[in-house]
């Protein structure tokens, strides 16, 4: 007999979240004395433009009331663990949680705070020989408690339960599940059967379309989904925003490994309807026809520079690079044709003839071009993620008049965007 997923409406603290786990016996194979994880979704850290949080981190508030639910319960021993992105040196795990309130947590609650990009690791194999190294404390506790959020995501389609178990893994290989051999879908998937959570708790207080970092658009949904099942609790999340298992590659890979259904009908829901919650939300970005850049480049007739469009390669860390050097493109142009400049990212892209000049943002699509006989100069800018200063350089070496102003204007807009809208109340995620 499948699982059941509970959904609860989001009323009160800490009422809603303990009914939603009640509905779907989330502690019933829960101790007190069990060692306790929790993996909210705190993906990275801006110190310079701070992310707007809604729909983007794990409510503290909801974490909060979790921990309340397993005090009452009588555990003690409850950590939180995360493994931010690090889109900027110095700035990850330690950041967001201070960021967010968690270190409030700590003190409050005498819960634990790990960074898994600091834990030790154990090695873990699939597809024959391919490795993934997980935090230890995320193996080694006897209950795992999933807690992402609602949202779509650019590469994925969807971005929950499955997509959040991603950050326990050390950088080494979060950067290998985008290889361009198995690809990304393929390889995070295996990660829940490493991990094995023991309950899937999404937190949907808002739901972010196209997602996750600074740019996405988050909406008031206050919904809480819960299951001890990882993909039911997924399949129900994905619903919500308008896809259905079939849609989502990362689902059907777990289910033919797992021998379960990704058909959600086959699952027992409990609480709310479903169908009275449904709103499907984007998760792509549009792209001009020929590949040369978003879609606002076709609408301004932006051309000469080109920009493909990013794939399942580009990691986390890269992925603002490659969004900047968008917005640099268009602050370079002045209505007349840009030279004649290719910028390339991820680890696949092969650079196109035609172009003076390929510019290569990081050390792996420099290597994946190493031999392209396409290239007639390249500009390459090393790092991993690059450094902004050194993509700004490259892009007005290779003849573009770039404006960094512009880039900087753009990103204080994406972080005061909901400032004073009703409904979006920044004392969600504070202690």
């Amino acid at each position: 007999m499948p699982a059941p997923v509970s959904i609860q409406k989001y009323e009160s603290s800490p009422d809603s979240l303990q009914k939603a786990v009640e509905l779907c016996h989330g502690f019933k194979n829960l101790k007190p004395s069990d060692r306790v994880v929790i993996k909210p979704n705190l993906v990275a850290w801006d110190d310079q433009f701070p992310i707007a949080p809604f729909g983007v981190y794990t409510t503290t508030r909801l974490v909060e009331d979790l921990i309340i639910c397993l005090k009452d319960f009588g555990c003690s021993d409850i950590t939180i663990g995360e493994g931010s992105v690090v889109i900027k040196k110095g700035i990850g795990t330690a950041e967001a949680f201070a960021g967010l309130g968690y270190t409030a947590l700590e003190k409050k609650y005498g819960v634990r705070l790990v960074d898994f990009n600091k834990s030790n690791s154990k090695i873990f194999t699939y597809q024959g020989d391919r490795e993934l190294l997980i935090a230890e404390e995320a193996v080694a506790c006897d209950f795992f408690i999933d807690f992402p959020v609602l949202k779509t995501h650019g590469q994925t389609k969807v971005s929950l339960g499955m997509k959040n178990l991603k950050g326990c893994l050390k950088q080494k290989s979060k950067r290998q599940c985008h290889n361009p051999e198995s690809g990304l879908e393929f390889s995070f998937s295996h990660v829940a059967e490493f991990v094995k959570p023991a309950l899937t708790i999404i937190d949907g207080i808002y739901a972010l379309e196209k997602g996750a970092l600074h740019f996405g658009k988050a909406y008031r949904k206050d919904l809480i989904i819960a299951s001890t099942d990882i993909l039911a609790a997924d399949l129900a999340g994905a619903k919500l925003m308008g896809y259905d298992g079939s849609d989502i590659a990362h689902f059907q890979y777990y289910a033919e490994r797992t021998g379960k259904s990704f058909d959600l009908g086959d699952y027992e829901i409990k609480g709310e309807k479903i169908d009275d919650h449904i709103q499907p939300l984007k998760w792509d970005w549009t792209w001009t026809e020929d590949n040369t850049g978003p879609g606002i480049f076709a609408k301004l007739g932006v051309t000469g520079v080109a920009l493909p469009k990013y794939d399942d390669t580009l990691c986390s860390g890269c992925s603002p690079i490659a969004n900047m050097s968008n917005i640099l493109a268009l602050s370079a142009f002045k209505g007349k044709p840009l030279p004649k400049v290719e910028i390339l990212n991820g680890k696949k892209m092969q650079a196109r003839p035609g172009y003076d000049k390929t510019v290569l943002l990081g050390n792996c699509i420099i290597r994946a071009n190493k031999d392209n006989p396409n290239i007639n100069q390249a500009v390459k800018v090393k790092g991993c993620p690059p450094a902004e200063n050194d993509v700004v350089e490259a892009m007005k070496a290779a003849g573009l008049d770039v404006n960094i102003l512009a880039y900087h204007g753009y990103m204080k807009q994406q972080a005061e965007k909901y400032q004073d809208k009703e409904g979006y109340d920044p004392a969600l995620f504070t202690a």
